[in-house]
């Protein structure tokens, strides 16, 4: 409604420089514009309000095409209600009538034109409509990144090089980083590689896990020496409860990096092999839980890897730790004797379950 009012008072200072008609189709139509922001939670150009709006603006242009104001007020009314096409025309109107440079609202439309031609598969398209975001403003971290990620899909690290440089240097986040490294790395494994791989991370992303599987396998065929298509092979497959899979990538991983989060995976697939993601996942909570000095969090992640899986013996192992540090001797005492019935040689497990029984009086 504030948007309203102000746009009113803006009219009244320009309505001189309108012709009449139009002024008057314009006043009207802004209060119908404001009727409109009240009635719906969301702007819809089939909306009763926002097309009344929208067509006594278009009127308006009709009876004086060159007035900036009238462009402008379609152009916002195009961009709130997501008409992008007519946004983008309305715009380029007001700008060729004098209006004031608008970067931000331009590269808006542009950005919303870029992303409708990609997910129609027009890459093409989509690149042309990037860069004129970019051009209409400079200081568009998302347009750079656009342009960035398209190249890669289309397996040109090389022309996508620049945008990610552009977009880290807009917007340092972690993922324009991430990118921007990627692709310099890229750039070395050749264009089928490097094309797969991005396909590959764009399946993921919409949640297409078994065809982004297929994309990272023929980026990491293509390119033995690259790490990180088997990092995502290795997670996705976690991901999907098949730590047998997963173990092969993050041993690769492990073998040609030393990666310390690598390792922590191949450990964690390990355990998920023999006991279950599940249970692996809580076992691995609860050593760290213990590890920070949090006893009760420790029981608690140690307590559902055993309900995850009652033959979790390291896990009982662990449990019957917590309890006994604690000073939960009986606790302890029935959790080592689970530990021992499932791995009868441990003889640390032996060792702690005497102590436990004698200190609980038993």
């Amino acid at each position: 409604m504030q948007k309203g009012m102000a746009w009113a008072l803006l009219l009244l200072g320009l309505a001189f420089a309108l012709k009449p008609e139009a002024a008057a189709r314009l006043k009207v139509a802004e209060e119908v514009r404001a009727q409109a922001e009240a009635a719906y939670e969301r702007a819809y150009p089939d909306l009763p309000l926002w097309r009344e709006a929208i067509r006594l603006g278009e009127e308006a242009a009709r009876l004086d095409p060159e007035a900036p104001e009238v462009w402008k007020f379609l152009a916002e009314v195009y961009t709130e209600s997501g008409w992008w096409i007519r946004a983008a025309e309305a715009w380029q109107r007001y700008l060729k009538a004098g209006g004031a440079q608008t970067p931000a609202e331009l590269a808006e439309v542009y950005r919303n034109l870029g992303y409708l031609a990609y997910a129609r598969g027009d890459f093409e398209a989509a690149i042309d409509w990037y860069r004129r975001a970019l051009e209409a403003d400079p200081e568009d971290a998302e347009a750079a990144a656009w342009l960035g990620r398209i190249y890669l899909e289309l397996g040109l690290p090389k022309k996508a090089l620049p945008y990610w440089e552009k977009a880290v240097a807009l917007d340092p986040s972690p993922r324009n980083r991430y990118f921007l490294e990627q692709t310099v790395k890229m750039a070395a494994f050749g264009p089928e590689a490097v094309s797969a791989f991005y396909k590959g991370y764009a399946a993921y992303e919409r949640g297409d896990k078994e065809t982004a599987l297929v994309f990272f396998k023929r980026a990491a065929d293509l390119a033995p020496d690259w790490v990180e298509p088997r990092r995502w092979l290795g997670r996705i497959y976690l991901e999907l409860g098949l730590p047998a899979e997963a173990e092969r990538y993050w041993a690769e991983v492990v073998e040609k990096t030393g990666a310390a989060d690598a390792k922590y995976f191949l450990k964690l697939a390990r355990e998920a092999k023999a006991y279950g993601l599940a249970g692996a996942r809580a076992f691995f909570r609860g050593v760290a839980a213990y590890e920070r000095g949090d006893l009760e969090a420790a029981r608690a992640a140690f307590e559902e890897a055993v309900r995850e899986n009652p033959d979790y013996a390291k896990a009982w192992k662990w449990l019957g730790r917590v309890h006994y540090e604690a000073g939960r001797f009986k606790e302890a005492a029935k959790a080592y004797e689970r530990a021992l019935v499932l791995n009868p040689e441990d003889a640390q497990a032996k060792y702690f379950y005497r102590l436990a029984k004698r200190a609980a009086g038993e």
